[in-house]
């Protein structure tokens, strides 16, 4: 049963390692936007025969993707904490360990899985719904949140970035946050899969744990 310490140890661990790094990359988003939206609060976009000064937010902007998003790295980081501890009770008690533990972490990484399945789903389709929108300058009012559409942090940033924005270093700085935006989007498929291997692993143990079991109460019977 030791066998088990290995890859549930390491699956976990990289489960945990992934969704930290992808909660920091959320949290580093959503201090962009507070900075933003309360100490920048306004763009200056100079088109051609017109400058607006654009609210640095829209009217409509769509949050609970991150949120979402957040919930299953903060589960999974914590998951993966609680997977490593029950594969070291695994390797330092030589496999005799309840099955109550091993049920327990197959529970909640089935969990894991159909959370991170759901957030998968829903940010991609929202992402995907409020792609390939305009900011259009004949809608555009100095220092009145933008109306039209709903939005992505992702997206409305990626709009503000076709802009002729006055500031470069805004420019730039925008569109470094929005690659974050998109990595951690993109860092839930590498989660979504861990937490496939992760309850392969534990399922895998639980059913050899019972075999073992099994074949000491049989040979048990036969003395």
């Amino acid at each position: 049963m030791s066998k088990a310490f290995i890859p549930i140890f390491l699956s976990n661990a990289l489960l945990s390692a992934l969704s930290i790094s992808n909660l920091g990359m959320i949290s580093s988003m959503v201090g962009f936007i507070h900075s933003q939206k309360h100490d920048v609060d306004t763009y200056q976009v100079n088109w051609p025969r017109n400058t607006v000064y654009l609210k640095a937010l829209p009217e409509h902007i769509w949050m609970d993707q991150g949120h979402t998003s957040n919930g299953v790295a903060g589960y999974g980081f914590f998951l993966g904490l609680f997977g490593m501890v029950v594969a070291w009770r695994l390797r330092r008690r030589d496999g005799k360990i309840s099955s109550k533990s091993l049920t327990l972490l197959a529970v909640l990484q089935t969990l894991a899985t159909l959370f991170t399945l759901s957030a998968l789903i829903f940010t991609f389709t929202v992402t995907r719904q409020t792609s390939h929108q305009h900011i259009l300058p004949q809608l555009a009012v100095s220092n009145i949140p933008y109306s039209m559409h709903k939005w992505t942090p992702e997206t409305w940033f990626k709009a503000v970035l076709e802009l002729p924005l006055a500031e470069g270093e805004r420019w730039e700085k925008i569109r470094r946050n929005v690659r974050v935006m998109e990595a951690w989007r993109w860092m839930l498929i590498p989660i979504f899969l861990l937490d496939l291997v992760a309850l392969g692993c534990s399922a895998w143990a639980v059913s050899w744990w019972r075999r073992e079991r099994r074949e000491q109460s049989e040979f048990t019977i036969e003395k």
